[in-house]
């Protein structure tokens, strides 16, 4: 009996032991815990670090854009080699001159990175009706030369340029400019007016070419305008099926156009019966993509250029990279691309500047959507277009105007809010030297000018408010002489008496503009009305905040602290 007794007392007083061990085990634990983040934390500390730089927008877009550069040029010289010595010359010819061009490019971004932006603004026009003569010209026989089947190039000797390219950054310059004038408005025709009247001038040159990637470029960068600036979504809607009934019209139109489409849906469901024909390039691109695998073949050991795969240093360079550098280089080349898409949208919703925000958002949008339709096209998800892969594809005019653009993205990355205040107060801006950039200057409204009549189309201007109107004084018959208010007395201005119009007169506009209908949908969830303004509290909780029963206020003669219960010990020694 004694020993059975002692036996079940043996594990009572083991379990307070074995429960003070697991205590002291958990504290350690949370404690090792607490000390050592894990990885993921050790991760996201120096990226959000990177986030809150002031100046991390404008070393991105330096960073991605020289990247991609120079994984263009070594792709030219890889791909370019076999077509330039049998052409006669060297194997380093072709690269040489994109090289030429993107030295070029260079200089205009450096360029559009010092520019101010309203001398930006005042040459967009200019700009637009230079690249509209330009597309003219190209229609003019013996003016304009035709390479595969386009005549959208203009011979100078030495080099060909490409006017469209020109028309498309011009356009992008003039649409932003105009558009940015008419977003306080928020009428969806202030916002399409005149603007697709650029873009149907531009885009009427560019098809009569005939030159439908071009097209199908420029009218991706109208929608990103529209977009971006608050078009409303059903009006955006109407757009985007109109331009899809008008595209299709136009792929229909022209043998080789549809010959096109019907070989993009045989490779899109894998049929490759006809591979000499019509679906030679894409049978080849896949091939090249499938030889390389996940680590590529090397660098200049491609197969498809030896006249395998056609256009492999323009359209189909990217069939190259995946070849050579495998899926892991396609993957880097992807990734650079995406990176430029979410720094450009960075800057786009930090920017305060409407024209800044407009021309960032559109730039960003259209190299970036330009350049996953031509890899979608590569790998068989959409039809061949014959656009080219922004600063990777041999192509000097495209070359030089995406640097230029890129110069301007970075540009706008300069004048963001907080990266003004943290060049501006920098230590090293004494220490200033010719090459250094300007100072960016924060934003200032624009100057108001007279609004139109008609509420909601305001094509001159932002202005809200018109000047003060004074009431002039009725002259006294008798009392003491007025005061002379000449002598530097204040004049208050005093609102004019409004007389009430006959009957059957129609009212006026109450307000000179209206507010964008997306953001009044939103101040209204929030609760913000005409009164109370957008950065208001919601009505709700202001009326709790005023059903609650007020704290009864100090003693002034105490030095009680608010929501103390009893004083403090200085006040009790006081006391003493």
């Amino acid at each position: 009996m004694a020993t059975d007794k002692a036996a079940r007392q043996k594990p009572a007083r083991e379990k307070p032991a074995r429960e003070k061990s697991a205590r002291e085990k958990s504290q350690h634990e949370r404690a090792d815990t607490e000390t050592r983040p894990d990885l993921l934390g050790r991760i996201a500390a120096p990226l959000a670090a990177i986030n809150r730089a002031p100046l991390t927008s404008y070393h991105v877009v330096m960073v991605v854009t020289a990247l991609l550069t120079v994984i263009g040029l070594g792709m030219v010289l890889s791909s370019s080699n076999v077509l330039a010595f049998s052409g006669g010359g060297t194997p380093f010819d072709i690269f040489l001159r994109q090289a030429l061009f993107v030295l070029i490019g260079w200089v205009g971004f450096v360029t559009a990175l010092r520019v101010r932006i309203e001398l930006v603004r005042a040459a967009a026009f200019p700009l637009l009706l230079v690249a509209i003569g330009l597309l003219v010209a190209v229609l003019i026989p013996g003016v304009g030369s035709e390479i595969n089947g386009s005549k959208g190039w203009i011979d100078l000797g030495l080099f060909s340029i490409q006017p469209a390219e020109i028309a498309k950054f011009a356009f992008i310059l003039w649409a932003c400019s105009v558009v940015a004038k008419r977003m306080r408005t928020g009428y969806w025709l202030d916002l399409l007016f005149p603007a697709v009247v650029g873009y149907l001038v531009v885009a009427v040159l560019v098809v009569v070419a005939p030159d439908l990637g071009m097209a199908t470029a420029v009218t991706i960068a109208f929608l990103c305008v529209l977009w971006f600036s608050g078009y409303p979504t059903r009006h955006f809607v109407w757009v985007i099926a109109v331009g899809v009934v008008v595209f299709g019209v136009l792929a229909v139109a022209f043998a080789y156009r549809f010959e096109r489409i019907r070989t993009y849906f045989d490779t899109f469901r894998g049929d490759f019966s006809n591979p000499q024909g019509a679906a030679y390039q894409s049978y080849q691109g896949m091939l090249s993509l499938a030889d390389g695998g996940l680590f590529g073949v090397g660098l200049g050991q491609s197969s498809a250029k030896w006249f395998y795969l056609p256009e492999a240093t323009n359209d189909f360079i990217f069939a190259i990279i995946g070849e050579e550098l495998g899926w892991f280089g396609a993957a880097v080349v992807v990734s650079l691309y995406l990176t430029l898409g979410w720094v450009g949208m960075r800057v786009a919703l930090r920017s305060v500047d409407p024209f800044r925000r407009l021309l960032a958002g559109t730039v960003t949008a259209t190299i970036v959507i330009q350049a996953f339709i031509n890899i979608g096209y590569v790998v068989g998800l959409l039809p061949v277009t014959g656009l080219q892969l922004p600063l990777i594809s041999n192509g000097g005019t495209s070359a030089v105007v995406t640097l230029t653009s890129l110069g301007l993205l970075a540009n706008c990355a300069r004048h963001e809010p907080e990266a003004i205040s943290a060049i501006l107060s920098s230590p090293s801006r004494r220490r200033r030297s010719w090459l250094a950039l300007p100072d960016p200057r924060p934003y200032t409204p624009e100057r108001p000018v007279p609004a139109s009549a008609t509420p909601g189309r305001s094509s001159a201007g932002t202005r809200r408010f018109g000047d003060p109107v004074t009431r002039p004084q009725p002259p006294r018959t008798g009392g003491p002489a007025p005061r002379d208010r000449s002598a530097g007395a204040r004049r208050t201005a005093q609102p004019a008496p409004v007389p009430r119009p006959p009957r059957g007169t129609p009212r006026p506009p109450a307000y000179e503009t209206m507010p964008i209908p997306a953001e009044a949908a939103r101040d209204r969830r929030r609760g913000a009305t005409a009164m109370t303004g957008r950065t208001a509290r919601p009505v709700r909780g202001r009326e709790a905040e005023r059903r609650q029963p007020r704290r009864p206020a100090p003693d002034a003669g105490s030095r009680q602290s608010p929501g103390a219960g009893r004083p403090s010990p200085i006040h009790r020694g006081r006391e003493r």
